[in-house]
């Protein structure tokens, strides 16, 4: 059990890894990482995202037992997730905070773990060690990281042991857990995260604000309905 825990870690020491990396590089480049560069790597960091999260939804898709499910998901999570404007709350709680070390250490944390890539990734590491998620998410860490030390410095590595407990934790549950999350679960957050890993790609290059963290509560449909399926055996 402890090898498998440690082994599930790879995606989160990746991303701890690449923030510290990230934030002696942004320290060393400083004002030279001008607007266009942020720009370019972020389109492209989006593109890359598009590409996996729509190779995670055909991959999974053919697998569900439930063909509705995600639809259903989607449409109640996303619709639950505008209501509560958990979208407008994020970014509630990020601005005003592009000045000064402590405040870019805040907006970076808020944003790395208030969202459904790194839960998603977190559920596929620990039952699937499936680090594809992990992966997208330690880049877009390691871009944004980059960005904020070559504004605040190398302070900015104090988010890495913050994001790796953070990730250790939800790996931790997911693997204690692993024996009763079933495959066809598993197979509906993929689905799940594939589309909301696409919806921030498009984000992300600018084609369209699909508000992806609107989206986080369509993950607590499939718990709900594989728990009421195992409580009442339907």
């Amino acid at each position: 059990m402890i090898g498998r825990l440690i082994s599930s870690l790879t995606g989160t020491f990746v991303d701890a890894g690449g923030i510290i990396v990230a934030s002696i590089l942004g320290g060393l480049i400083g004002k030279k990482l001008n607007d266009k560069y942020k720009s370019m790597l972020l389109a492209i960091l989006g593109f890359i995202a598009f590409a996996v999260g729509f190779e995670s939804f055909a991959e999974y898709m053919p697998k569900s037992h439930y063909a509705v499910l995600f639809i259903v998901s989607m449409v109640v999570g996303t619709t639950l997730g505008t209501w509560m404007d958990l979208e407008g709350k994020i970014n509630g709680l990020t601005a005003g905070k592009s000045a000064g070390l402590g405040k870019s250490i805040i907006t970076e944390i808020i944003l790395s773990t208030l969202g459904a890539l790194p839960i998603v990734g977190c559920i596929m590491a620990a039952t699937n060690h499936d680090f594809t998620f992990l992966f997208i998410n330690a880049s877009l860490d390691f871009v944004m990281v980059l960005t904020l030390a070559a504004a605040d410095g190398m302070g900015m590595m104090a988010c890495a042991p913050v994001i790796f407990i953070y990730q250790f934790v939800i790996i931790l549950i997911a693997t204690f857990a692993r024996q009763i999350l079933t495959q066809s679960f598993i197979t509906e957050i993929a689905i799940l995260g594939g589309l909301m890993v696409a919806s921030s790609g498009l984000s992300l290059m600018g084609l369209k604000d699909l508000k992806t963290s609107n989206m986080t509560p369509a993950l607590l449909v499939p718990i709900i309905f594989f728990a009421c399926k195992g409580i009442f055996g339907f």
